[in-house]
């Protein structure tokens, strides 16, 4: 172990308990600066997975001439 972090190891057998839980926050938020991406959770690996799949539309939809259609079919007969 290195100096600087037998260092870090006394400085957090000192502090009191309730003062630990700040530093495990601290260097839970640390782990993601440092190349830790290889942890991919599944949910991660689902949607990578589906962006495979993912094109582009091949015309724009005029979403209000679509609505108007809709109700008109849906509610012709009311007329």
């Amino acid at each position: 172990m290195t100096l600087a972090k037998e260092r870090a190891v006394e400085m957090i057998k000192n502090l009191p308990d309730d003062k630990v839980k700040f530093v495990i926050n601290i260097l839970e938020g640390l782990d993601g600066l440092y190349g830790n991406q290889e942890k991919v959770t599944a949910s991660q690996r689902a949607y990578q997975n589906l962006q495979q799949y993912r094109r582009n539309g091949s015309s724009e939809i005029d979403y209000k001439e679509e609505l108007v259609q809709a109700l008109e079919e849906k509610y012709e007969n009311l007329g």
